[in-house]
Order: structure tokens, then C-alpha cells, then sequence
């Protein structure tokens, strides 16, 4: 059985293009930067917009990594072999 993925943005269109990282945020959380996995899925990197000891996160299918740093998540992201979108990266 395959399990499959459906991403949409915050109001609810699916996008035409590759989507903007800014359509995953909400108030609790901003989406700085899209990675592409090894399979071509969607990674996202969102940092928490209310104090707490690890802000920064990967969302990758239906896993979430958290961090202390900026630096940490990006070091995850290069060890999984994430590749980065153009558009974002804005930490």
C-alpha cells in the first residue's frame, strides 16, 4: 500500500507552482524555507513564533525534528540530503 501526501496551502488552494513557504505559516509558527527530500516530497523549516527552548522545525511528511538553533536545522537538513528550494531560506 502506498501512503500518499496532499499539500495545500492556508487558503485552501492548491497551488499551480512550487509553493512558497509563507503558505505553511500560521500564528504560531512562520515557515522560513522549503527543502526537497530524496523523493521529491516537500520539507519544510518553520520557526515557533512564541518562546519556547527548541523554535526551530522540520516538517517532513508527517515527522516533525525540533532544534535549539538555526544552525542545527540546517545541519539536519544537509545530513538528510535536503535540498533547497528557491525561494526562502530567510533565517
Amino acid at each position: 500500500m502506498k501512503n500518499y501526501k496532499f499539500y495545500g496551502t492556508k487558503d485552501g488552494r492548491v497551488p499551480m507552482k512550487m509553493p512558497d513557504p509563507a503558505d505553511f505559516g500560521d500564528d504560531q509558527k512562520e515557515s522560513m524555507a522549503m527543502y526537497m527530500a530524496v523523493d521529491g516530497a516537500p520539507v519544510i523549516l518553520s520557526r515557533s513564533n512564541v518562546l519556547t527552548p527548541m523554535p526551530w522545525c522540520i516538517h517532513n511528511g508527517t515527522s516533525t525534528v525540533f532544534f535549539s538553533t538555526y544552525k542545527d536545522a540546517i545541519e539536519h537538513c544537509k545530513k538528510c540530503g535536503f535540498k533547497l528550494t528557491g525561494k526562502g531560506d530567510r533565517g
